[in-house]
């Protein structure tokens, strides 16, 4: 319970990662009756799963923080469609997902954004032409100083970093990712940027899948944290 302390000087943030595997079993039990009502909305599967998939780890491991059932909490959607802790405004939560893979950020003592990504979320192609979209003039400069083989992987990383500082405001990509200033660089680096007059901390990195590095990373923060650690859940943690 340490992670519940108040009157630090720092934020408390922990990230959580959840694989989907074959056979996987997702209880929408622990899901709310508008939850049930919302997941069966979606035409896609895949989407569906992914929803669900969200929920429960969210309710689940902030339940196991709080020490009540993940059916006890109270969760609420913001206008821009974020969901957050109605009962407990000191905690915030962000998920996102791709493919196979579900993570979790939590924060106590500020607000949070994540973003994780396959790495070859985007091709050579789609990236030489997303990225003029994504990146202010000034960053597409300093991408191209890059070897052509590198460039991918240093604008996945501005992708992924962008999204979760968007996300750490309530924004997302509804709001112009080029408002968000980076520096491109190394994949695996944290960072302070400016963003609408506001602070913002963000810490990137990759985790694996298995032996490789398969996944890029990025959390944001409203506040300096302390460094996130990963935890992987496999083989289920549910009630």
């Amino acid at each position: 319970m340490d992670f519940l302390r108040t009157g630090e000087d720092v934020a408390q943030v922990e990230l959580h990662c959840l694989y989907l595997h074959d056979g996987f079993d997702l209880p929408d039990r622990l899901l709310s009756e508008a939850e049930r009502h919302r997941a069966s909305a979606f035409r896609s599967a895949d989407a569906r799963c992914l929803f669900v998939a969200g929920r429960i780890l969210c309710r689940s491991i902030i339940a196991n923080l709080l020490g009540c059932t993940p059916q006890a909490l109270s969760l609420a959607i913001t206008p821009s469609g974020r969901p957050y802790l109605r009962d407990y405004p000191d905690i915030d939560f962000n998920l996102s997902h791709t493919k196979d893979r579900v993570a979790l950020a939590i924060c106590r003592g500020g607000r949070i954004g994540i973003d994780i990504e396959r790495i070859d979320a985007f091709s050579e192609e789609e990236t030489r032409e997303i990225m003029p979209m994504i990146l202010s003039e000034q960053e597409l400069n300093q991408v191209h100083r890059f070897d052509t083989r590198h460039r991918h992987d240093v604008f996945l990383a501005c992708w992924v970093q962008k999204e979760a500082a968007l996300k750490c405001l309530s924004q997302g990509f509804l709001a112009d990712p080029q408002s968000v200033m980076l520096a491109p660089g190394n994949a695996t680096f944290s960072g302070t940027w400016q963003l609408s007059g506001e602070p913002i901390f963000i810490r990137s990195g990759r985790i694996g899948g298995g032996e490789s590095a398969d996944f890029q990373w990025a959390v944001a923060t409203s506040k300096a944290a302390t460094t996130p650690l990963w935890r992987h859940h496999k083989n289920g943690i549910f009630y």
